[in-house]
């Protein structure tokens, strides 16, 4: 059976026409979700990470600045970044958050052997702080570009 140009242009149409919707209606999502209780661990993790280093800098080469003197505050970072690292492992399509949560955990095992041997200068402290802080931005970052992605789902849903 011979199609006329016209019908064969319309089949044509037609079926990209049904591809299109087809292919408009499937979102593919290569990253979680955007998770309000990993951004506010992070920055919790983040103030208490700055008490720390503000309380350190106060009483540089004074016996207060001791490691001894913030064990309490070590044990609770550590249990705090293991949280944030267990939630971060426990959803789907987060490795990259579960990544940067490893990172900021060995991030704080470095900082606390560090304190063990005593901060020398304000500016081994204002590295060290440097270097949690590139952690703290790209999580922060990472989850806050999740956010405006959910967002904007939910506007062009609207």
């Amino acid at each position: 059976m011979k199609y006329s140009r016209d019908v064969y242009r319309s089949r044509v149409l037609m079926v990209c026409f049904v591809a299109l919707l087809a292919v408009s209606g499937c979102a593919v999502q290569y990253v979680s979700r955007y998770d309000e209780i990993t951004e506010t661990s992070i920055t919790e993790i983040q103030r208490s990470v700055e008490r720390l280093f503000q309380s350190i800098e106060r009483s540089l080469g004074a016996p207060e600045a001791a490691y001894e003197h913030y064990i309490s505050t070590y044990e609770q970072l550590h249990v705090d970044a293991a949280m944030l690292s267990t939630r971060a492992q426990a959803i789907d399509l987060n490795s990259i958050t579960a990544e940067q949560s490893q990172l900021l955990m060995g991030w704080l095992s470095n900082l606390e052997e560090l304190h063990k041997t005593g901060f020398t200068s304000g500016e081994m402290v204002a590295i060290t702080r440097q270097q949690g802080e590139q952690i703290f931005v790209a999580m922060l970052k990472f989850e806050l570009a999740k956010k405006r992605e959910f967002d904007s789902a939910i506007i062009e849903e609207e």
